[in-house]
C-alpha cells in the first residue's frame, strides 16, 4: 500500500509548512543504480519547490513513489518524512521561507526513500519444448537498467524441429528496447523487432497443393502507459504504436489455390496498433486461484503494398481485433479452482471486395489453443472470425500439499473459426476431457486425454492422449 511515515513532530495540520532540506535514497541496486539525472528528474517536484505544507508534501512524495515503482526496478518503495535536526537546515528553512507563511516558520524535513530492488535485473534463459509432433529450442537474454535509465532490453532466438520428418521447420528472432520518459516513468517509449521463417509443408491444416514457405519480419515503435492500482495489486497498461510488417510466401506450386497464390512473393503492410492488458490474478504456488486477466488488441491497417511498388487501394485495408478474458475463482481453501477462458476475434474489411493476406487470418485448435483438435484444425484453414469458450475445474490431488505444482483438471472447450458472421451460431467444435498438469518456473507439463463431442467435416479432431512439456534453464 501507499503510505508515508510521519514523525510525531511533523504530524498535525495539513497546512503546517515544511522545508524539504534533505532527500536521501537507500537500498538502490549497487551493481546497476539509476543515474543521477533520472533521480533528479523524478525528484524535481520536491527539489524545485522545497517549501510545502504537509498535505502537498504527501501528494508530492506519493507521486514520486509511483514514479519509482513505474520504472519496474523495485518491488516496493517506502518514503518517510522526519524532522531534520541539522542546525544549517533549520537556518536555511527560516531564511528561504516566503513571507506569506508569516507566523509559523517551516519545519526542516528530511525525506528518506527506502528502495527494495527487484530480485533479477539481468537474466539468461534457455527453453526446450515438445508438443505432440513439434519440438523447439530457444535462448533469451534480458537486461534491466543497462544504461542506468530504467531501460529494458531483450533478445530471443528460437528454432523449431519436426521429429516426424527429422527437419528443422522454423526459426525466429526477436528483440525489444524500451525507455521510460525521465519525468514520467509510467510512459515508456518502445522499439520492437520480430522475425520468423516457417516451413508450411505437410501440415494437416493446409492442402498439399498449397505447401509453401513463409517469412515475416516486422518493426514497431510506440508508447506504453502504465497505471499502478494498489487496491487490486495490478498494473494495467495501454500501448499505441505503428508497425511495418514485411512478408514473403515462396515455394507455391502451379496448383496452389488463389488464397495463397494471390499473395505469393513479397508483401508489406503498415498498421496502427493498440493494446490493453490488465492482470489481477493471484497465485498459490504456480497456479492462478483468483482474479482475472484481460487482453484487448486492435490493428488498423492503413496501407498495403504487393511486391516492391504495387500499392493496394484503400478499400483493401481492414481492422483486426481480438479479445481474451481469463477468470478464476477458488473454493475450499484453494483446493478447487474454477476457470473461464473466453476469446474471440475478427477481421473487419473496409469493403466487400477486401481480400486478407493468409498470414493475417485466424487459426484455432491444438493443445495450447483448443484441446481435442489438431493444431489449427478447427474450421477450413485460416478464417476471418473465431471464438472459444473453455471451462476448467482444477483439483488438488489427494494427499499433496496445497501449493503442489501437480494438479488434475477437468475441462470442456468449444469454439469455431469461420468467415461469415451469419454462420457463427450454426455449429461449433467441442471437446471434453481430463488433464494432468505440472507447473514450476523450471518445468511445465500437460498430459491430456480429450474426447471430441462433435464431428464436423471442416475440423481435424485429435481424440485420445496429447502431451506437451517445456523445460526452462536459467
Amino acid at each position: 500500500m501507499l503510505f508515508h511515515d510521519l514523525a510525531s513532530d511533523i504530524q498535525g495540520s495539513e497546512t503546517k509548512p515544511l522545508y524539504i532540506s534533505k532527500i536521501s535514497i537507500d537500498g538502490d541496486n549497487s551493481l546497476s543504480p539509476l543515474s543521477g539525472s533520472v533521480y533528479k528528474a523524478i525528484l524535481d517536484q520536491a527539489l524545485s519547490h522545497p517549501v510545502q505544507n504537509v498535505g502537498s508534501s504527501l501528494y508530492t512524495f506519493g507521486d514520486i513513489r509511483r514514479k519509482l515503482l513505474c520504472t519496474g526496478l523495485y518491488q516496493d518503495v517506502r518514503i518517510t518524512l522526519e524532522q531534520d535536526h541539522d542546525a544549517k537546515s533549520s537556518e536555511f528553512a527560516n531564511k528561504d521561507s516566503p513571507k506569506e507563511y508569516g507566523i509559523e516558520s517551516p519545519l526542516a524535513t528530511h525525506a528518506r526513500i527506502i528502495l527494495k530492488p527487484s530480485g533479477v535485473y539481468n537474466s539468461t534463459a534457455g527453453t526446450t519444448s515438445l508438443v505432440d509432433d513439434s519440438a523447439s529450442v530457444a535462448i533469451s537474454r534480458s537486461y534491466m537498467n543497462l544504461l542506468g535509465r530504467a531501460d529494458s532490453e531483450s533478445f530471443h532466438l528460437g528454432l523449431k524441429y519436426n521429429p516426424q520428418t527429422s527437419k528443422w521447420e522454423g526459426k525466429s528472432l526477436k528483440g525489444s528496447f524500451s525507455l521510460p520518459l525521465a519525468k514520467n516513468p509510467s510512459v515508456r517509449a518502445s522499439l520492437n523487432f520480430d522475425g520468423v521463417k516457417v516451413n508450411q509443408r505437410s501440415k494437416s491444416y493446409i492442402a498439399e497443393t498449397d505447401d509453401h514457405d513463409e517469412m515475416q519480419y516486422s518493426l514497431s515503435t510506440g508508447l506504453q502507459k502504465r497505471w499502478i492500482l494498489e487496491q487490486t495489486n495490478s498494473v494495467p497498461n495501454f500501448y499505441a504504436g505503428i508497425t511495418s510488417t514485411n512478408r514473403d510466401i515462396s515455394g507455391l506450386g502451379a496448383q496452389a489455390s488463389k488464397v495463397f497464390s494471390n499473395y505469393s512473393g513479397k508483401f508489406n503492410k503498415v498498421s496502427l496498433e493498440s493494446k490493453f492488458h490488465n492482470d489481477t490474478r493471484k497465485y498459490y504456488g504456480t497456479f492462478p486461484v483468483s482474479g482475472y486477466e484481460l487482453l484487448v488488441n486492435n490493428e488498423y491497417v492503413i496501407s498495403q503494398t504487393k511486391g516492391s511498388s504495387q500499392v493496394l487501394p484503400q478499400e483493401d485495408n481492414f481492422s483486426k481485433f481480438d479479445f481474451s478474458l481469463q477468470h478464476h475463482t477458488s473454493h475450499w481453501k484453494n483446493k478447487l479452482t474454477n476457470s473461464l477462458d473466453l476469446q474471440f476475434g475478427g477481421i473487419i474489411p473496409f469493403s466487400e471486395k477486401t481480400e486478407v493476406h493468409p498470414m493475417d487470418k485466424w487459426y484455432l485448435g491444438g493443445l495450447d489453443s483448443m484441446k481435442g483438435f489438431q493444431t489449427n484444425g478447427v474450421g477450413f484453414g485460416g478464417n476471418s472470425f473465431f471464438y472459444k469458450v473453455a471451462l476448467t475445474a482444477s483439483q488438488k490431488l489427494f494427499n499433496t500439499p496445497i501449493d503442489s505444482p501437480l494438479r488434475l483438471n477437468f475441462f470442456m472447450n468449444l469454439g469455431n473459426a469461420f468467415n461469415d458472421l451469419n454462420t457463427a451460431t450454426n455449429s461449433y467444435a467441442a471437446a471434453t476431457g481430463i488433464s494432468l498438469t505440472y507447473k514450476t518456473p523450471q518445468a511445465n507439463m500437460d498430459l491430456t486425454y480429450a474426447h471430441p463431442l462433435t464431428s464436423r467435416s471442416q475440423d481435424i479432431t485429435k481424440p485420445g492422449f496429447s502431451f506437451g512439456v517445456t523445460f526452462s534453464y536459467f
